[in-house]
């Protein structure tokens, strides 16, 4: 079973996540990131949750941390460039639902997030992996 760690301030949206990626076949953790507790990860420091997952889905509009997202990005690479990493990041100018890549291992998911559109994106980093 492929373990997620998904990064997600607001729990409704976690919630829904879950639910949906788990239904998938994905075996899920949660964090709300750093504006609950510290984050490891943001002062370049390894986490745990992020050590056992195989893939990591941060959702920076939540976390806002969206106008840092390549810092980010690049911590989490430096730290685990092992591990397929994707970025949701704001809705941007419409007609921009495709993920567009952020550096090797990195894509960056624009647009509405359904279980379906990150579930294909989740398969696709995997398999380049």
């Amino acid at each position: 079973m492929t373990r997620a760690l998904i990064v997600q301030h607001d729990p409704a949206v976690a919630e829904e996540e879950v639910v949906s990626l788990s239904a998938l076949g994905y075996e899920i953790e949660r964090c709300s990131g750093p504006d609950r507790c510290g984050c490891p990860v943001v002062a370049g420091r390894p986490c745990l949750l992020a050590e056992h997952a195989d893939i990591l889905v941060y959702d920076l509009r939540s976390l806002r941390y969206e106008e840092h997202e390549r810092d980010l990005a690049e911590q989490l690479r430096e730290l685990y460039a092992d591990k397929p990493l994707v970025v949701v990041v704001g809705d941007g100018e419409l007609g921009t639902l495709a993920p567009v890549e952020m550096g090797e291992g990195v894509v960056r998911l624009h647009g509405p997030i359904t279980a379906e559109r990150l579930d294909l994106v989740l398969e696709d980093a995997l398999g380049d992996r």
